[in-house]
């Protein structure tokens, strides 16, 4: 499980300025605040390698996220 003081300084690896937060659904999902993209747990840690991460629906590269191209996220 990842705690809320863990979860506050972590950010998105694919934001380029670190300033895209992490935010935790449903105690298991972990998702970039800004680009939707979603890193897996694993053993209750986040991995958060670009890799293996899932991309949001309609997104092909990772280069398109709003986090690398300095767009707001479309929700």
């Amino acid at each position: 499980m990842i705690t809320p003081e863990t979860l506050a300084v972590l950010r998105c690896p694919n934001d380029p300025r670190r300033e895209s937060k992490l935010i935790l659904e449903e105690d298991v999902k972990i998702f970039c605040e800004r680009c939707r993209i979603q890193f897996k747990s694993k053993e209750g840690l986040p991995s958060l390698l670009l890799d293996e991460a899932i991309l949001p629906e309609g997104c092909t590269s990772l280069k398109s996220l709003p986090c690398r191209t300095g767009e707001a996220a479309k929700v």
